[in-house]
């Protein structure tokens, strides 16, 4: 019934209306009969006649049609739930490997990091190890100019000491020569105190003269003469032959001698 008059659409008012109107006609003629039935007068009846008008709609709404029973493919619908699940295992396999790459990539970079900051530290390492090895060479260094300055410093010294006493002893043979030579001294007349000459003496170790020559006069030719003779008397010089020889060498191979009397008369 609902579907019925839910169908009747825009039709729904003028039927209301035309069964209002029924309705009211079969009141009032009853309402007349009932009323005239006492005098009894005859009256004829009026006919109402109601004719149902039917509005065509403007337009029709086209009824949806009826689908069709859908028939169910089963090998299509497995064939896609086979792919829906390849796609979504590929999907995953991709996202796994995707996820190894990525660990396999941290790992590389974390071993890179490690490596490098070993070579750092090596390279570190190695820096200190070179710089201390230097100082450790400067250090040799220093200590051994230290040592062989104090060495040198001893060598001086100890050349400075048989120097000193190289010459000193020297310094002993030459008056020994000195006096022998004026032992053998003749004084010439004319011999004054202040008169000098120097002799050079050629000697071998055994302290014999091999030559004498007057390398500066005494402006006396007679004081000169008698100094070079007083050396060739003496001819060999006594106790020559202990002197050390590299005394010998320095001091005695070649002897430059002043003669200078000291009890010359005025």
């Amino acid at each position: 019934m609902r579907d019925f008059w839910t169908g009747l659409g825009s039709y729904r008012l003028p039927i209301v209306v035309s069964v209002l109107a029924h309705l009211l006609l079969v009141v009032f003629v009853a309402w007349g009969w009932e009323a005239a039935e006492p005098p009894r007068s005859q009256v004829k009846p009026r006919y109402v006649e109601a004719t149902l008008v039917t509005i065509e709609p403007k337009s029709k709404k086209p009824q949806a049609q009826p689908k069709p029973n859908k028939v169910v493919d089963v090998a299509a619908r497995r064939r896609e739930q086979e792919r829906l699940q390849k796609a979504a295992a590929e999907k995953k396999r991709l996202a796994k490997e995707k996820a190894e790459r990525e660990r396999l990539r941290k790992l590389a970079e974390e071993k890179k990091r490690k490596e490098a900051e070993k070579q750092k530290q090596q390279a570190e390492k190695d820096r200190l190890e070179r710089e201390r090895k230097e100082r450790e060479r400067v250090a040799r260094e220093q200590q051994l100019q230290r040592e062989a300055a104090i060495a040198q410093a001893l060598a001086d010294e100890e050349e400075l000491i048989q120097a000193q006493q190289a010459e000193a002893t020297a310094q002993s043979y030459v008056a020994l020569i000195a006096q022998q030579i004026e032992q053998n001294w003749s004084r010439p007349p004319s011999a004054r105190r202040g008169m000098k000459c120097e002799l050079r003496l050629q000697l071998v170790p055994t302290g014999e003269v091999v030559n004498v020559t007057v390398v500066r006069s005494s402006g006396n030719d007679a004081f000169d003469r008698s100094a070079e003779l007083a050396v060739k008397r003496v001819g060999r010089f006594r106790g020559l032959n202990d002197i050390p020889s590299y005394i010998f060498d320095q001091y005695f191979r070649q002897l430059t001698l002043v003669f200078d009397p000291q009890d010359l008369r005025l």
